[in-house]
């Protein structure tokens, strides 16, 4: 998953009252925050359709990246690549017409600044990422997570094929061949590449692609993103607590994200000692695992465990 990347998707979505609505929740909470600041610049890089200009969405690798690590990539981005792209953006044509016009005098100073440019649209993606994403980042951390987790099963289980073609209704699998449907024609041979699969909060409905040279990629929308945000700034009852009770209810909520002991007994306030023996019991039913990375031993849910939260969070929702 790529926090830089569902900062960009959603600045984009924002610029669409139709796409915007199954967020609605979310957008009325960061609008107002965002009114005051002087985004014009990234609105100039990040159209409402068309083409994004891949440096600003590099692809993320196997190791968990940071905002930050995202963000030195843009920043470390070559001049020549950026006016390459940003080139490439202008004369786009699957961008709105009255958005070319007004972007146009930042886009001439971006050619002929791109060292600049670069610097402030870095700058303006974190302050953007600080006030609309980063409040947010544990929920929608967690539905990414627990994609990615369901399709790694079903790769176990079934083979990749499977994965592809379920993977949404305009990504189709056949004969080792993928096919994304889309306004831009592009044929590429992989030769053993591979590719990232990337699901994404803010994306939909459509499905994005990067291709060779880059790393090739594939972002697709989340399933059921409605769902994150029911019951948004609602104070509920949790299930779980009355189930399990308080802190062993929050250690399996918490690990929606992979963490470690320490990372949870800060998160809770609780030792690291109590936090121990929460975790062997939970454990031992099943409903997390633990492995260790380098010094550190880190929990995540099992099946079991992200099953009984996730029916949790639709039980209180029955019962709201």
């Amino acid at each position: 998953m790529s926090p830089l990347g569902e900062t960009v998707y959603s600045f984009r979505m924002l610029a669409s009252p139709e796409r915007r609505r199954q967020h609605q929740p979310w957008v009325d909470d960061v609008l107002h925050r965002l009114k005051d600041l002087r985004l014009h610049p990234l609105r100039a890089v990040i159209p409402p359709t068309g083409y994004v200009p891949d440096f600003l969405t590099p692809a993320p690798t196997g190791t968990p990246s940071s905002i930050e690590d995202e963000l030195e990539a843009v920043r470390a981005t070559r001049p020549a690549h950026f006016v390459d792209e940003v080139a490439w953006l202008v004369g786009d044509t699957g961008t709105p017409a009255a958005w070319r016009r007004e972007a146009a005098p930042l886009h001439q100073r971006m050619l002929d600044q791109p060292e600049k440019a670069l610097r402030q649209i870095t700058q303006l993606l974190r302050t953007y990422w600080k006030v609309a994403l980063e409040p947010y980042w544990q929920r929608l951390h967690g539905g990414l997570a627990s994609d990615i987790r369901s399709r790694m099963r079903v790769m176990q289980s079934s083979g990749a094929a499977s994965v592809f073609s379920t993977l949404n209704e305009r990504i189709g699998w056949h004969d080792d061949r993928l096919t994304v449907r889309s306004s831009y024609a592009f044929e590429e041979t992989l030769g053993g590449q591979g590719i990232v699969l990337v699901p994404s909060v803010f994306c939909g409905p459509e499905v994005l692609t990067m291709l060779p040279p880059l790393q090739p990629m594939v972002v697709y929308p989340r399933p059921g993103v409605v769902d994150l945000w029911r019951h948004h700034g609602e104070e509920r009852p949790s299930p779980l607590k009355a189930l399990l009770g308080g802190v062993r209810a929050e250690v399996l909520e918490a690990l929606v994200t992979p963490a470690s002991t320490g990372d949870l007994a800060v998160r809770i306030a609780v030792t690291p000692g109590a936090i121990s023996q929460h975790i062997s019991v939970l454990r031992s039913c099943d409903l997390i695992t633990s492995h260790r990375s380098g010094q550190r031993v880190i929990h995540s849910l099992t099946e079991t465990g992200e099953a009984l939260v996730r029916g949790a969070g639709r039980s209180v929702g029955r019962v709201v």
